[in-house]
Formats: C-alpha cells, structure tokens, sequence
C-alpha cells in the first residue's frame, strides 16, 4: 500500500526541512519523485496559458493549482540535489 503523501505539508515546502527530515527517516527521495511532479505541472499549463492569454484571472484557483505544482516540483529538485551533494559532493542537476 503507497505511503501518503505528506512531505511537502510537514516540511512546509522548504527542502533544507524536507532534507533532513528524510535523513533522519533514513529515506530516499528516487528520481521518479521528481519526474511525477514535473509532469503533474506540465499536465496543468496548457489550462494556465489558456487563461493568462485571455485574461482570465478570475480562474485563481487553476492557477494556484499550477503554482503549488510547480513548487513541489522545486521542493523534491531541492531535496534531490542536496542528497547528491551529501553522497558525491556535486550534482548534474
């Protein structure tokens, strides 16, 4: 059974929080992490260009969808990159 997603709510979107609270778990962030937030954004921006461009404001709540989705992908990029630095001392990223 798939563990609840909670980790951005606990570490209130910040990846130095996120970090160490996996650290302390003993837990992995694996790349698909990044790649399924990646594409959870991706698959709203087609809907947020459509209102940017007609000037649809009044959609707020599609684009803080969008923005929140965007930032969870920042947060697990982060958290990645830190694991990479901790393990090799550089990332590719």
């Amino acid at each position: 059974m798939p563990r609840e997603a909670g980790l951005f709510e606990t570490a209130k979107g910040n990846s130095l929080r996120g970090y160490l609270l996996m650290k302390q778990s003993g837990a992995n962030l694996p790349p698909m992490w990044i790649a399924r937030a990646e594409t959870s954004r991706k698959r709203r921006q087609r809907r947020v260009a459509d209102i940017l461009k007609n000037g649809g404001v009044a959609e707020i709540l599609d684009l803080e969808d969008w923005d929140v989705a965007y930032q969870k992908e920042c947060f697990y990029r982060g958290i990645r990159i830190l694991f990479d630095l901790e393990r090799k001392g550089r990332t590719r990223m």
